[in-house]
């Protein structure tokens, strides 16, 4: 375990080391604020300009879904820049022979990064959420968010060469998303085209609270998982 605390740290002084990758983590956060704060004046100002009732009221939910899975992304996307680095300096060799190990090396990159980044989306959901939430969906939703972008952490690094290309598949793996707002806006059977998508499940369970919805969710997630971690484990030997 200590040995994962001082490799965890080491990632850490990376992070710090690198301004756009200590922007990327505090970006939640800002995005947060400026949800809460500025969401509801905008839908104000936008409703009183077209003299409508509100516009993006019956869209809050979406935002605090949106809120949800930008935690946990940016900072598996901070994590798999950092692995690309060091993947670049020969780094993840010379960890892998040391105390520390493979699986010490993938805790301390993923799975610390994923559980801090669900506490973190637990905490703004909770402070900074336009609707209302029970706590244990709060829970549940930042649970499958933060899962769901292990595995984008795993395709962003498992996919690219060095950081460069990194950041275009982040851009790609950023298409992850699109399945917040389909249920929202698709009401035919059509929205199942987008069904691939592990963030279309999310969307759905919490709108129908259908358990069936969480399998589905599960299944896709765990397949995801399983690729990639295939193709991780491939490239770090």
């Amino acid at each position: 375990m200590k040995a994962i605390c001082s490799s965890f740290n080491m990632f850490i002084h990376q992070i710090s080391k690198d301004k756009m990758l200590w922007a990327v983590c505090i970006a939640p956060i800002i995005t947060a604020i400026f949800f809460y704060f500025c969401i509801p004046k905008i839908d104000l100002i936008l409703s009183s300009y077209l003299h409508m009732k509100f516009i993006l009221k019956e869209y809050y939910l979406l935002f605090d879904l949106f809120l949800s899975l930008i935690t946990p992304y940016m900072f598996c996307f901070a994590s798999a820049m950092v692995m690309l680095s060091e993947f670049d300096e020969h780094m993840i060799s010379y960890l892998a022979v040391t105390p520390i190990g493979k699986k010490g090396y993938i805790l301390s990159r993923l799975a610390l990064p994923s559980i801090i980044s669900f506490i973190v989306s637990v905490f703004l959901m909770n402070v900074f959420s336009l609707t209302d939430w029970s706590f244990s969906m709060i829970i549940l939703t930042c649970m499958q968010t933060s899962l769901v972008c292990i595995a984008v952490a795993l395709l962003i690094f498992s996919l690219s060469h060095n950081k460069v290309e990194g950041m275009a598949m982040a851009k790609l793996s950023g298409l992850i998303m699109i399945g917040l707002p389909v249920p929202f806006f698709l009401f035919s059977n059509f929205q199942f085209a987008f069904s691939f998508l592990p963030s279309f499940w999310i969307t759905k369970f919490v709108l129908e609270k259908n358990l069936l919805y969480l399998s589905f969710y599960f299944l896709i997630t765990f397949i995801l998982l399983y690729f990639f971690y295939k193709k991780f484990k491939r490239k770090i030997i």
